[in-house]
């Protein structure tokens, strides 16, 4: 437990600053959490880091930074095709190499690569691309706060309440009445904290609370479904009493994705 706190304290301070300081700082922070997200799930899977389409995939989850990157700074990075065009580029040479390597590397390798090249790529950067709107700031810590309340109402409500099992198969811990008890106590949050800070609107607070509580639940299943298949508990060690980056983003990737897909922000 000690080393689960001083761990928290020195963790949170890393990122609540540089969530703060936004710009190329927290850019630079989040891409380099994409790598180490994208490599936990490649020991995972047991694929060497020196397979050639690994690594190729591994600069590809940074791509979507490029856009970020140039958005930001208003300039060109010049480097002859689009952000797109190099995606589909690294997955056709990937698909070559299937052929050159003789089924060593196989096509069920590159869909691995592939979706988690978008699955944690995609999802920092949404992350990314919603603290550099104008009002990033304070919606980042918005969402943030209500994963967090959804995460604690979840569990105590869950301790207390809980009797019928959610979907034990993936987690077997988690119940419907802790699910339940975590959206409640997010859409509280949410209108508290738009009552303190107007910020995006009460009724549009809402639909973000209920959003955030049911996929950044949703976020952490994703998680533990793929971590119960590859037989780990956590999803790496750089966090003593924490688990990997994964373990801390599971649902913040999620949620922030999806809040760009639904165009909440647009």
């Amino acid at each position: 437990m000690k080393t689960r706190i001083i761990t928290g304290i020195w963790a949170g301070a890393i990122f609540l600053g540089l969530l703060y300081l936004g710009g190329l700082p927290f850019l630079t922070f989040m891409a380099a959490l994409t790598v180490i997200g994208y490599t936990e799930l490649i020991k995972m899977r047991q694929l060497s880091f020196k397979s050639f389409p690994v690594l190729l995939f591994g600069a590809g989850t940074l791509l979507p930074f490029i856009g970020l990157y140039e958005q930001a700074n208003n300039h060109s990075l010049s480097l002859g095709l689009s952000p797109l065009a190099w995606g589909m580029l690294i997955v056709l040479i990937s698909l070559f190499w299937t052929v050159f390597s003789k089924n060593v590397f196989t096509f069920d390798d590159v869909a691995f690569l592939l979706l988690t090249a978008v699955y944690v790529g995609v999802g920092f950067a949404s992350f990314t691309y919603i603290r550099l709107l104008e009002n990033g700031l304070i919606v980042s810590l918005l969402i943030i706060l209500l994963i967090w309340f959804t995460d604690s109402g979840a569990y105590f409500v869950g301790k207390s309440l809980g009797k019928t099992k959610l979907w034990p198969a993936i987690s077997p811990n988690k119940t419907v009445e802790g699910a339940v008890g975590g959206i409640v106590l997010a859409l509280m949050l949410g209108m508290l904290f738009e009552w303190i800070h107007p910020t995006v609107g009460f009724g549009k607070v809402l639909l973000l609370a209920l959003i955030v509580a049911v996929v950044g639940q949703l976020g952490d299943l994703v998680q533990s479904a793929y971590k119960r298949h590859y037989g780990v508990k956590d999803s790496g060690a750089l966090l003593p009493g924490h688990g990997g980056i994964l373990d801390r983003f599971d649902s913040m990737i999620i949620v922030f994705s999806v809040l760009i897909v639904l165009g909440i922000f647009d």
